[in-house]
């Protein structure tokens, strides 16, 4: 079978070929299982690379919180030092 018609396939179809063609072979031949393997598997890369792109969005909105937390932050020491040494 040419890997073409294997991928044009729908998954229904795979394993139902798989399971009439095991009925008949007394060898372990798993074409069919590989090609529903590599399919999971793709669909287990766009699920990481989603992720991964939510995950860098989030990184980077966390760094510039962190950045603005910094900075509120010495302005509040400075403020502070100021009124202290001010009298005020």
């Amino acid at each position: 079978m040419k890997v073409s018609n294997l991928r044009s396939m729908s998954e229904e179809e795979l394993m139902d070929r798989h399971d009439s063609e095991m009925l008949s072979r007394s060898a372990h031949y798993n074409i069919y299982l590989d090609e529903l393997r590599r399919r999971e598997m793709v669909r287990q890369g766009e699920r990481m690379e989603a992720l991964t792109t939510s995950l860098n969005r989030f990184t980077r909105w966390l760094v510039w919180l962190t950045v603005l937390i910094t900075i509120s932050t010495i302005i509040s020491v400075a403020l502070t030092a100021w009124a202290v040494f001010s009298g005020a």
